[in-house]
């Protein structure tokens, strides 16, 4: 039986035969191929794991279809399939057969905006854990498009109804070998764009940081279905308060720091 998800397709499934380059052995509950669906992992293109529960069969031979589940690894990656896709099923590089969506089975809580959120969410939050090797303009570049479109999609984040009964973990410690910004880490700022104050000091690590130990809580709780509604309403509510003012400010600044850098 397949484990709960917020995400699952009932599909019709084509497997290639073996002169077509399919595989040479049928398969059974639990093959867990690739998937292409077009997506991108840190500006690259990735494939997604999905594993398949036959429907009425016990195994499905090359050269044959038939109705199955298609329960998907990381479910935000596949938010925006809808009945009618057909997607391509992969070995490594290889085309081994096809499903084509006949319904989408879907909770109540994970929208789309949901999804993009998380996605988003975890590729800031990779990026800041890997990019101590990367030379300075290309870490800002890339941070202020990562950092871009997060916001956008804090934008989007419905609003919901805190959970008493769950609470968000302690922050994660700082991502090992955090390398700064140099010359570009400190930059004036004003907290109240309407009020007339005196310019402050404002840090981009800690901009950066600040948004990340946030991000990071929500998606700690993000790993389970049962907490997922508890996640978003921990997102929207720190983006409402908090990290969506430090994502403001770092923009700016990182703005003009690739602009000059």
């Amino acid at each position: 039986m397949p484990a709960t998800n917020d995400l699952s397709f009932e599909i019709r499934l084509r497997l290639l035969p073996p002169d077509q380059g399919g595989r040479p052995l049928p398969i059974s509950d639990g093959y867990r191929p690739l998937w292409n669906l077009g997506n991108t992992w840190l500006g690259r293109p990735t494939q997604n794991d999905g594993t398949l529960f036959l429907d009425g069969i016990a195994t499905l031979t090359p050269g044959a279809e038939g109705p199955a589940l298609l329960v998907p690894l990381f479910e935000e990656f596949w938010a925006t399939l809808e009945v009618g896709a057909v997607l391509a099923m992969h070995e490594g590089a290889r085309v081994v057969g096809y499903a084509s969506v006949t319904k989408v089975r879907r909770a109540a809580h994970f929208t789309r905006e949901a999804a993009a959120f998380a996605l988003q969410a975890k590729q800031f939050c990779k990026f800041l854990e890997t990019c101590s090797e990367l030379p300075l303009p290309e870490r800002l570049r890339s941070v202020r498009d990562l950092l871009v479109a997060l916001y956008a999609a804090g934008c989007a984040l419905p609003r919901g109804v805190a959970a008493d009964e769950i609470e968000a973990g302690p922050n994660p410690p700082p991502p090992a070998g955090w390398p700064g910004f140099e010359r570009f880490e400190l930059y004036w700022m004003v907290f109240d764009p309407y009020a007339d104050e005196a310019p402050v000091a404002g840090e981009l690590s800690d901009d950066l940081l600040d948004i990340y130990y946030d991000v990071s809580r929500g998606l700690e709780l993000w790993k389970s279905p049962a907490t997922r509604a508890a996640a978003l309403w921990e997102w929207r509510f720190h983006f409402d308060v908090h990290w969506g003012a430090h994502a403001v400010q770092a923009m700016n600044a990182l703005h003009r720091a690739c602009a000059s850098g």
